[in-house]
């Protein structure tokens, strides 16, 4: 994704992108996260050159939603780029999504129902929020598409024991 930050824009819907700068980001936004990685390392979390390109880009924007009526959800909400937010005594959701998903996750924001967004070094996005996790994309591109256009069905990888998924 470093290297790639200028046809970004190419690689998402047309609704993604509209949002992203209503919201404030551009081309070439570069904001400095060091602060938010060391607190992030400090307990436990292991970033990743593609999480932190992403932060980099996109933290602290509330992004959308472009569209709230998506093929099989309602998307009312923002995702909101705040890592240390969504991370800050969290460990536990990330090591959660691990044994569901495989590797390890760094924490890079809020959305639907206040699940926690984390992101995988090869750039998986999945949520998490009261026992659920949901895939949110394979590469950042389409995570931002799911949780801000809602442009394809969301898939719930795992509920607790006696819980229904949601979506279904």
């Amino acid at each position: 994704m470093s290297g790639e930050l200028a046809d970004f824009a190419s690689r998402l819907n047309p609704e993604t992108v509209s949002a992203l700068r209503q919201a404030g980001w551009y081309p070439g936004r570069q904001l400095d996260v060091s602060s938010d990685i060391q607190s992030l390392e400090a307990q436990g979390y292991t970033p990743s050159p593609l999480a932190t390109v992403f932060l980099k880009s996109f933290r602290g924007l509330k992004i959308g939603p472009a569209r709230e009526d998506g093929p099989n959800f309602i998307n009312g909400e923002p995702f909101f780029v705040d890592a240390v937010g969504a991370g800050g005594r969290h460990q536990d959701e990330s090591s959660a999504i691990g044994s569901v998903l495989g590797g390890s996750w760094f924490p890079v924001g809020w959305w639907l129902s206040y699940s926690h967004v984390f992101m995988r070094p090869d750039g998986a996005v999945a949520a998490y929020a009261n026992g659920l996790i949901w895939s949110i994309g394979n590469t950042p591109y389409e995570g931002l598409d799911l949780m801000v256009s809602a442009d394809r069905p969301l898939i719930c990888v795992h509920a607790p024991e006696g819980m229904k998924p949601w979506p279904k």
